[in-house]
């Protein structure tokens, strides 16, 4: 999923964010710890189509924050940089056109 796309999606309700909770231990029937603690965590669930049957199936990826935040402040870095060279070639322009 492209994140320009993701707002289309979730209007459509083809993907939403679900927190899972908050696991201490999981005991089986004999008592054995089946899953030692997790923390909370937020997955998106996007609905996909097998394109030769049709059927729907549901996908999880689990989302990191932190990652996120990151890849928004390349983005944003990005930006600012591709706003200075905009500029820069704008005054050049301005500069060839009084030669």
């Amino acid at each position: 999923m492209k994140y320009k796309d993701w707002t289309t999606l979730k209007t459509a309700g083809k993907v939403a964010f679900k927190k899972i909770a908050a696991v201490a231990e999981v005991k089986n029937s004999d008592g054995e710890i089946t899953t030692s603690s997790q923390p909370a965590y937020t997955i998106l669930e996007k609905k996909v189509y097998n394109p030769d049957t049709g059927a729907e199936s549901t996908v999880q990826d689990r989302m990191d924050l932190s990652e996120l935040e990151e890849q928004k402040a390349q983005k944003t870095a990005e930006k600012a940089k591709l706003i200075t060279e905009i500029a820069e070639l704008g005054k050049m322009i301005t500069a060839i056109k009084k030669v």
